[in-house]
């Protein structure tokens, strides 16, 4: 991918997030206290920066909440389906995957909805279409459970990359180009708060995030084995798929 737009922003990341429509932070940290707690882990708060592996980050906006997970959670669906049901609200689970692309996946009262990802078979080349097409979005759909939302502001975001044109812009007034940033504009136009700013600084408040739900892999695999492509077993199937 080429480089992002804004040099605060750095390359190769993997990020986590889930995105809750219409409830506050109060009430989202509530809930992901209690999924932690279904999974004999906990959520409390706590002064951390991003470096630590268990700084969480919540920020409000506007009545939409995000949360920031650590660096290595692989639960951001598992979370973001327990938070739908319970807040009865409609909650995105976001991914940026190695600077490479972004996704996500739209929970509502514990169902998908509605899910998209900019590179589909990124991880399987011989996906069938079947597959591939089911990642394609729907701006309609988003729009449905996000109150105020225009399809016409978000559908240029929902379109398979051409690698070709990495430099071009989904709409006019977007920060970012045809990369993982991107992702930020989409949140911006659902009301969605991301919770660093432009130089990584902290905007929301901070939280110790443990879980104890075992990795896909075996604890002997590399972290690139975990969050990355098939692993040296031969498993093929993608990280992000394991907890569905």
């Amino acid at each position: 991918m080429s480089g992002t737009s804004n040099e605060h922003y750095s390359m190769g990341m993997f990020l986590a997030l889930s995105g809750v429509i219409g409830k506050s932070q109060d009430e989202v940290v509530k809930s992901l206290t209690n999924y932690a707690n279904s999974v004999d882990g906990s959520l409390k708060p706590e002064h951390l920066t991003t470096d630590h592996d268990n700084c969480c980050i919540v920020q409000e906006s506007n009545h939409n909440t995000t949360i920031f997970y650590p660096s290595a959670y692989l639960e951001r669906d598992q979370s973001s389906e327990f938070m739908s049901r319970e807040l009865n609200a409609p909650v995105f689970s976001f991914h940026v995957h190695d600077g490479d692309l972004w996704m996500y996946v739209l929970y509502v009262n514990g169902e998908i909805v509605d899910q998209f990802n900019t590179m589909p078979d990124y991880w399987d080349g011989d996906m069938a279409v079947e597959e591939i097409n089911s990642w394609n979005g729907d701006a309609r759909v988003v729009a449905k459970y996000v109150p105020g939302l225009s399809p016409a502001k978000i559908d240029q975001y929902l379109v398979r990359w051409d690698l070709d044109e990495t430099e071009k812009k989904a709409y006019d007034d977007d920060e970012f180009v045809r990369e993982d940033w991107q992702l930020l504009d989409f949140m911006r136009k659902c009301g969605l708060p991301y919770p660093l700013d432009e130089d990584q600084n902290i905007i929301g408040q901070t939280y110790s995030l443990l879980t104890k739900t075992p990795p896909p892999q075996a604890s002997s695999d590399s972290n690139d084995d975990r969050i990355g492509k098939a692993s040296a077993t031969g498993d093929t199937k993608p990280w992000w798929k394991f907890w569905n």
